[in-house]
């Protein structure tokens, strides 16, 4: 009988811990990781403590424990607040629209280059496979590297940027409408940087950002972990936000200045439960919360299902469907999104 009880305060205790954390997080959108650099790794931690509570809820639940009602509440605000991590929604038509623009994002991993599995002819196999099946008519691909195979033939237009030309890793944006206008952000310090192209669609022109925003620099083993320890990882990755920050401001300072809708689409290395994510969305809609269905997964962190990928889409703009598909030769899952005004 002690042992019952005390099991069950145990678990309770517990589960008080895992609410206040869930609920700390609830601010972390709102306080900019330079003043707050250690609590912004919070924010990776989002979806596991929603599971960790649910699991409580139904453990009140099957034992009809007053408890329940106290884990129960604490998802249910989760889900209010933070309605980025499950969807279920249907497609919109296309045919109520004079325009259209499918748009298609992914972090190739440097199209494999040093990774044995999938090989050269493997990659260039399925990236073909992709662009048949989807058909998008705007590609952004993050760690585009060179030399590569792959076959981006059908996109008349393209911008390739590399910082200079010692690089042989940069990012590219192809398109089957006509780029007006193009330009690059090289931000300090980093391979990482972000693109942008007008696009003209049926006389009307749309801005396309494509962004990767800076990497963490984290292999997801257990032996790397190890090596490096917990701190230090912490540490990295605090530094990482502080510079996601600093990208941010310069992207959305030109942004504002777009004088065109505008879509961003790419790697922002940080989930939908951040203070990266909130300031590039606000006056914008993402489209996986538009469009999308289930967990909208596009990373595996050590088998950790994170969505760092986005496509975000300006307010004037509608969103008509949502994809991001689960055949990858890379880390990332490729995210396709139809965009319609």
């Amino acid at each position: 009988m002690f042992k019952t009880q005390f099991l069950g305060k145990l678990l309770y205790g517990l589960n008080i811990f895992a609410a206040l954390l869930l609920f700390i997080s609830f601010v972390l959108p709102f306080l900019p990781p330079k003043s707050f650099p250690t609590l912004s790794v919070l924010s990776l931690a989002v979806s596991p403590l929603i599971l960790v509570n649910l699991l409580f809820a139904v453990y009140w639940l099957i034992r009809l424990k007053k408890r329940f009602w106290f884990s129960a509440t604490v998802v249910v605000v989760a889900y209010f607040l933070f309605n980025a991590f499950f969807e279920i929604s249907s497609e919109g038509d296309a045919l109520e629209y004079s325009h259209t623009l499918k748009v298609l994002s992914y972090n190739v991993r440097l199209f494999n280059a040093y990774e044995k599995n999938p090989n050269e002819a493997e990659v260039k196999q399925s990236i073909a496979s992709l662009l048949k099946d989807e058909t998008p008519d705007v590609v952004c691909i993050q760690e585009y590297y060179l030399p590569n195979t792959a076959d981006f033939s059908q996109f008349p237009y393209h911008y390739i940027h590399f910082k200079d030309s010692t690089h042989k890793l940069g990012h590219a944006i192809f398109s089957k409408h006509p780029i007006v206008h193009k330009g690059a952000f090289d931000f300090d310090k980093t391979y990482n940087n972000s693109l942008f192209v007008d696009v003209v669609v049926k006389g009307d022109t749309i801005r396309v950002y494509n962004l990767h925003l800076q990497s963490l620099g984290i292999l997801p083993t257990v032996d790397f972990i190890q090596q490096k320890g917990t701190e230090t990882i912490k540490k990295k990755i605090s530094e990482t936000f502080v510079q996601q920050e600093n990208q941010v401001a310069s992207i959305i300072a030109h942004k504002e200045k777009a004088p065109h809708p505008v879509i961003l689409a790419g790697d922002f290395n940080n989930t939908a439960f951040s203070y990266i994510y909130k300031r590039l969305k606000n006056g914008m809609n993402d489209a996986f919360q538009e469009r999308g269905n289930g967990l909208g997964t596009s990373f595996y962190f050590n088998k950790y299902p994170l969505r760092i990928d986005f496509i975000l889409v300006s307010e004037e703009l509608e969103i008509l469907d949502f994809t991001n598909r689960k055949e990858s030769f890379s880390d990332h899952y490729p995210i396709i999104s139809t965009i319609a005004w």
